[in-house]
């Protein structure tokens, strides 16, 4: 069974954007060092949430309850994750990327927040 890649992409200022990709069954976020995506800031636990693979699905599972991740707004302990998803860790905003297109093209993030002169 083929997994299709998962990408997480933060936006920032303007139209920056920084890629990613999950690489191996399992990715952790959080701010200690060992951690496959590591975000060095005050508001985010040392291990805050882990992606997984059950099945065909990836999993986003908390690791600190205390602090908490967000998916689509709604505070979560375990969930699935779709393509075009927003996942909150701290104050980081990341948009979930599942490619599955036949030709191997991803999506097109879509700036709802986007003001003129931007």
């Amino acid at each position: 069974m083929h997994m299709l890649p998962l990408k997480l992409i933060m936006k920032s200022q303007g139209d920056h954007e920084r890629v990613f990709s999950m690489l191996h069954e399992e990715m952790t976020i959080g701010r200690d060092l060992a951690c496959d995506l590591r975000i060095p800031l005050p508001q985010v636990s040392s291990r805050h949430c882990r992606i997984s693979h059950d099945g065909d699905n990836r999993i986003l599972e908390s690791l600190d309850e205390a602090v908490g991740t967000h998916l689509n707004g709604q505070r979560i302990e375990r969930a699935v994750l779709h393509d075009d998803d927003v996942v909150q860790i701290g104050p980081v905003v990341f948009h979930v990327s599942i490619d599955d297109g036949p030709d191997g093209r991803t999506f097109e993030i879509r700036r709802d927040d986007a003001t003129p002169g931007d």
